[in-house]
């Protein structure tokens, strides 16, 4: 190819590549309402201490050994393994191996829970934990895994996935609720 070709080859190829730019920057961008405000800015729930000192302990709510205990596991036999938006621990029953799963959505709401359960066809049961209004969701499909939601400055839920059969998750999840929304810190 001569010099006469490349320049008009090179000039085809860089507009292109802007055309694709433009498209892609409008096909990819959106406007949306409200403000941007900068993480953990937005409004808080300030009586979340006062109201139940626990949930403010995030992963450290309640200890392994009390987590353990709860699912009928040794002490010796836990561990975490996630922590972050939730908590998560396996811990080793005698009747096999157990998943709990910690979460605390300071902004969340048990309607939403309660929404999301529907959407998966959890059987849902209302029930008062502590005093505090609650709705209980088993999976029937996951050997018996139950959570339990709580409508406690936000909401708050415990989730006991056991990976065997003939565990009863909801005892178990519904002690855990018992002892976070403890007012005792």
């Amino acid at each position: 190819m001569g010099r006469a070709m490349t320049r008009p080859l090179t000039v085809l190829i860089a507009l292109l590549a802007a055309l694709t730019m433009v498209i892609g920057v409008q096909g990819c961008s959106r406007a949306v309402d409200g403000s941007a405000v900068k993480a953990g800015a937005g409004p808080r729930n300030n009586d979340s201490e006062k109201t139940y000192p626990n949930l403010l302990k995030e992963c450290d709510v309640l200890t392994e050994d009390i987590l353990a205990e709860t699912v009928g596991a040794d002490p010796l036999d836990i561990q975490s393994t996630f922590v972050g938006a939730v908590c998560r621990w396996q811990a080793a029953n005698p009747g096999g191996l157990i998943d709990i799963t910690r979460f605390w959505f300071e902004l969340g709401d048990l309607e939403n829970e309660r929404q999301a359960a529907q959407a998966m066809n959890f059987p849902i049961e209302d029930r008062r934990v502590a005093g505090v209004q609650s709705i209980v969701m088993r999976n029937p499909a996951a050997n018996g895994a139950c959570g339990v939601a709580s409508d406690a400055s936000g909401v708050v839920g415990w989730w006991v996935n056991p990976q065997a059969p003939g565990i009863d998750a909801c005892a178990m999840a519904i002690k855990l609720m018992e002892l976070t929304l403890a007012t005792n810190s």
